[in-house]
């Protein structure tokens, strides 16, 4: 299968995140979802995590923490606006003060392409739980799903907060604005190149397959949702089948193993399916890290 040429050096650090609706970047859902360690709620620069002031205790006397409240000046001063933001939920008030958190920005000065909006990126903790990244965004607007875009080939920047510093910080946002034209060619060549019937399928079992497993059987991640996804090039059919592993609500058919009593030391297992309603991939982190699989397999049937 043909690999892709210009985003290769993207993979692994390319992940995508689903925002809320067009209409609600500024505001939206403040409730707080079910908690677990991947579930998250909407935050602004003016709440926390981003206003604490002192890093969770037990992390090395070397950690720079520097609050996330003031990295956004920073990156507002290089020509970002702020556009929305998530945090990890947490067990208890320490922990929700210190959670990993998500925060993307717009551009008032970089071009729409093909209805889609260049963003930068911010991952953050003040728990030790991630290193400092800013990277690229993608906001499509049709369907908010949320490309990220995360590698030093495109001027984006991981750090460790050991010797964190807000010049290196503007440095990586005011990079992001020059190298924007790359991310823009990206959009037109996977906009430009065409997938067959049969490469969709496959591209969607294996996305499926990297949220579910083994265990997928099936399920129709290519039905368009809008009228703007019906056509068959590899950036719309990606789109499709992401929003449909990261969003969920179509059926999908699952593999499950039943153990048995049968009267013996081990039982039996029965191998049986189950057919449900796929729910939505709750959490910033989680959105990110599979998206980075998705990335890698979509690459592959990428070509110029």
């Amino acid at each position: 299968m043909p690999l892709l040429r210009d985003l290769h050096a993207f993979s692994p650090h390319l992940t995508f995140a689903p925002q809320a609706s067009a209409g609600c970047l500024l505001g939206g859902d403040h409730r707080t979802t079910k908690t677990n360690m991947y579930n998250a709620h909407s935050i602004t620069p003016d709440s926390a995590p981003c206003t604490t002031l002192t890093q969770i205790e037990g992390l090395s006397s070397r950690y720079s923490h520097i609050p996330t409240s003031t990295i956004v000046q920073t990156i507002r001063e290089a020509g970002w606006e702020f556009a929305s933001g998530t945090a990890r939920a947490g067990r208890t008030p320490e922990r929700i003060a210190h959670a990993a958190h998500v925060l993307r920005f717009s551009n008032p000065n970089l071009p729409q392409v093909a209805g889609n909006r260049i963003e930068a990126v911010l991952l953050n903790s003040h728990d030790g739980s991630t290193s400092f990244e800013l990277g690229f965004g993608i906001y499509r607007m049709a369907c908010a799903n949320g490309l990220v875009v995360r590698t030093a080939t495109v001027g984006s920047v991981r750090l460790i907060h050991s010797g964190l510093n807000l010049e290196s910080v503007f440095t990586a946002a005011r990079s992001l604005v020059d190298r924007a034209p790359e991310v823009s060619a990206t959009i037109e060549r996977w906009s430009n190149t065409m997938v067959g019937h049969d490469h969709s399928l496959e591209l969607s079992s294996r996305m499926a397959k990297a949220r579910w497993g083994d265990r997928f059987v099936e399920a129709d991640l290519l039905s368009p949702r809008r009228h703007e996804d019906t056509r068959n090039d590899l950036w719309t059919i990606f789109n499709r089948a992401q929003e449909s592993v990261m969003r969920g609500g179509m059926p999908v058919t699952l593999r499950r193993n039943l153990h048995v009593a049968d009267g013996t030391i081990d039982g039996i297992t029965i191998e049986s399916q189950t057919t449900r309603k796929a729910t939505a991939i709750r959490g910033a982190l989680k959105q990110m890290r599979l998206n980075q699989d998705l990335f890698a397999i979509a690459s592959e049937y990428a070509w110029n």
